[in-house]
């Protein structure tokens, strides 16, 4: 499954690539082979744990980080394009990617303040009934501005059961003022694996993808 989300970086045109591991991660590291850098997450503490995992490695980092789910093997090589083209032409601290959903049941809210730009991403456990009718949501894809990115991640704050949640980013950067922009996606992109079910509908995407001879 991580290589489908491998394949749509290089096709983006990412080419230095690490790989943060945990659970299982010797199996992983020998699926995958010595292509890749490695970090280890020795303790899984959520998505903005990995992420400070990896600071020594990509400390003094010049280009652009871009983050991606090693379970969200849908995602498009043009979106990651259109990302870091985003970030590069407004300097954004952060650009994610979203989506519309009908239902939203499960997803992060993107929260937009009186002028549209982005405040906050607000997860469905911790979001009220206002905040639950938001339709746009957080698709979990990033570019970051690395230098910000590591200067301030020891700002993200643990959620109720002691995890670090990458999208806690979003409201630092706009505490900061800083521009947190959004890059429209697929609604199927978004999809993650965590039960079989969702393995299968991703399975489906995949096989119509191919059928068509499209990334």
């Amino acid at each position: 499954m991580i290589l489908y989300v491998v394949e749509a970086l290089r096709a983006a045109g990412v080419q230095d690539i690490t790989v943060v591991i945990g659970c299982q991660a010797e199996a992983v590291a020998a699926a995958l082979g010595d292509r890749f850098d490695y970090v280890v997450q020795r303790e899984q503490k959520g998505s903005g744990h990995a992420v400070m995992c990896a600071s020594d490695r990509f400390r003094g980092f010049e280009g652009l980080l871009v983050v991606m789910c090693g379970d969200s093997p849908l995602f498009r090589a043009q979106t990651v394009r259109a990302m870091v083209d985003l970030q590069r032409d407004t300097q954004a601290a952060v650009v994610l990617a979203s989506t519309v959903l009908d239902n939203p049941a499960g997803y992060g809210r993107i929260v937009r303040d009186g002028g549209g730009r982005i405040a906050a991403i607000v997860e469905e456990k911790c979001a009220g009934a206002e905040q639950r009718a938001i339709k746009e949501v957080n698709g979990g894809a990033y570019v970051f501005e690395p230098c910000w990115l590591f200067a301030n991640v020891d700002r993200m704050a643990q959620n109720e059961v002691g995890e670090y949640n990458l999208t806690d980013m979003v409201r630092v950067a706009a505490e900061q003022g800083r521009l947190v922009q959004a890059v429209p996606c697929d609604p199927e992109e978004i999809l993650g694996v965590n039960t079989p079910e969702e393995l299968r509908a991703a399975e489906a995407v995949l096989r119509r993808r191919a059928s068509r001879g499209s990334g």
